[in-house]
């Protein structure tokens, strides 16, 4: 191995440039797969050639070898001396995923000699009767000497190279915008009571700077859903194939960004419930035959942006969920009782998925089992502020929708007031806010609820219940409910806060609350050790950041 391939900074450019080049081979051949025309084996073989040539400057000798053998496989099927089959597809997928193992682990001991086999074995296929060239001879450089007309050695047949940042500097840029953002807010409120006109203007100044900054530092932090929606057309086929079924994939919204944040951490979620549709949900070919369904199951991922929020929604058109069987599991795990279960509606019983153990799957599979379970999806979506929300009908389908917040590092956010306290809810987890005339609030059940109306679902009983009892803060005389009762009789309405915890509302009854724009988010330890959210209020103070998710579990 060449002594460059040790520079931290060559070595990063190589990985972000090969696996681009790797994701547009997978893509290539997926598309050749369904049209066989001749314009996406030349895309691929660029790609190929231009990674061998970049791992023979890098001294990467594996993946070398086995690109140039890719190469005379690719160069065979696009002039016509081999015909191509599925069998040859699923080699080059093999090798493509190994490429991508030697490319991120430079250390990996892998024997590549299996691979160069399969290939040389679909080079043994080649019909005789043509005129067949001999191998290309290779200079070692990535340089490939021979006759054809259509070898790639032209600079301008290569892919474009990417501009890169290094991600260290990138989070510390961030983190000094949040800084500037925070000593905005400090003078702001410093200078408010002083200030004259000339000032004033300075700081309004000030402030439109910082925040065109603070607009363009983020943008940096953001990715495109396409980094990781390319990935999926070969996951279902792979997934597919494997299962005998077949499925059509519909993508939509690729194009949205989102922090890369959240986009590692959802990457697995994903995948684990794009696998679990196919394995679990979407039917075979017979048995979709024999309920009326079109043969070929429908697998349909779609982003929605709203506001500073996204959903990312994972849809089939498969059995649905069994929810009968899923409340004789809770029953059996002790989750709930039978009582509980006969009177529980189906809506419920679907928020019991993503409890850890509870899964109605007759057995576990290589397919889905792969220890990332829907406890994971809600933990890793929770993580962020986010919710997961699980909608299945019988025979009708599975739609399982992410709602995530598209930045972490500075959000938006409601201050809150309880008993002199500060705190913020993000603005991802509120479905609203409203003042309530204690009159209005209703008891059922020896629950305290209000009625709100909603556009898409007409009136919606909400459940209410004092914040400073879910935060454990000393105050008021409280019902098992949390429900006050030795209130203020002098206020005749209530602040209420409806938040949204895993598909559903609650309302949270605060003093008082009020917007705001802009919340930098810090990482610090808490009282029990644990490291929590929370961020710097512009006359110093720390003021935490509430996790709805674990708020509402405690």
């Amino acid at each position: 191995m060449s002594d460059i391939s040790n520079n931290k900074e060559y070595r990063e450019l190589f990985v972000i440039e090969a696996n681009e080049h790797i994701q547009n081979m997978n893509n290539e051949l997926l598309a050749y797969e369904q049209d066989n025309a001749r314009e996406h084996i030349d895309s691929i073989f660029r790609s190929v050639h231009t990674l061998k040539g970049m791992a023979g400057t890098m001294g990467y000798e594996n993946i070398r070898i086995l690109c140039k053998t890719i190469e005379n496989v690719l160069d065979a099927l696009r002039n016509g001396r081999l015909m191509f089959e599925k069998s040859i597809a699923d080699t080059l997928f093999r090798c493509f995923d190994i490429l991508n193992k030697l490319v991120n682990d430079e250390h990996a001991l892998i024997d590549i000699s299996s691979y160069l086999s399969s290939l040389s074995s679909i080079m043994a296929s080649e019909n005789k009767t043509c005129v067949v060239r001999n191998n290309s001879s290779d200079d070692g450089n990535g340089s490939a000497n021979n006759n054809n007309k259509n070898e790639v050695t032209n600079d301008n047949d290569k892919l474009p190279t990417t501009i890169t940042v290094k991600l260290d500097d990138l989070d510390r840029l961030v983190d000094l915008v949040g800084e500037l953002v925070i000593a905005k807010s400090r003078l702001k409120g410093m200078v408010t009571n002083n200030a004259n006109g000339m000032v004033d203007a300075q700081l309004t100044h000030l402030d439109r700077l910082i925040s065109d900054l603070q607009y363009s530092v983020m943008k940096l932090r953001l990715v495109p859903l396409s980094t990781v929606f390319s990935r999926f057309p070969r996951l279902v086929r792979d997934t597919a194939s494997k299962l005998g079924k077949e499925v059509r994939l519909e993508i939509e919204g690729s194009e949205i960004e989102v922090d890369r944040s959240i986009l590692q951490a959802i990457t697995d979620p994903l995948v684990h419930m794009i696998r679990n549709a196919i394995d679990h949900g979407i039917e075979g070919r017979e048995e979709r035959m024999s309920k009326g369904k079109e043969p070929t199951g429908l697998l349909r991922i779609a982003a929605i942006k709203v506001e500073d929020r996204i959903s990312i929604t994972v849809e089939d058109d498969g059995k649905g969920i069994d929810v009968d069987a899923l409340k004789k599991k809770a029953v059996e795990k002790g989750l709930i009782s039978g009582d509980e279960a006969e009177r529980m509606s189906d809506e419920d019983a679907l928020r019991l998925i993503g409890t850890p153990g509870l899964s109605t799957a007759k057995e576990v599979t290589d397919i889905s089992g792969r220890g990332v379970g829907m406890d994971v999806v809600f933990k890793q979506v929770s993580r962020f502020g986010g919710y997961v929300k699980i909608e299945s009908r019988r025979d009708i389908g599975t739609r399982i929708t992410l709602y995530i917040p598209m930045n972490v590092s500075i959000i938006s956010g409601l201050m809150v007031y309880v008993h002199g306290e500060r705190y913020i809810i993000p603005s991802s987890n509120i479905v609203t806010t409203m003042k309530v005339k204690n009159s209005e609030i209703m008891h059922i059940h020896g629950k305290r609820v209000i009625r709100m109306r909603d556009k898409d679902e007409g009136d919606k009983i909400i459940p209410i219940v004092e914040m400073d009892y879910m935060l454990g803060i000393n105050g008021y005389s409280y019902g098992g409910d949390g429900s006050a009762k030795n209130g203020d009789s002098s206020n005749d309405s209530s602040s209420i806060v409806i938040v949204n915890s895993k598909g559903k509302s609650i309302g949270f009854v605060v003093d008082s609350f009020e917007y705001m724009k802009e919340v930098v988010v810090k990482r610090v330890v808490g009282l029990n050790g644990r490291f929590v959210d929370a961020t710097i209020a512009s006359d110093g103070s720390a003021v935490l950041i509430l996790d709805i998710s674990q708020l509402v579990r405690g």
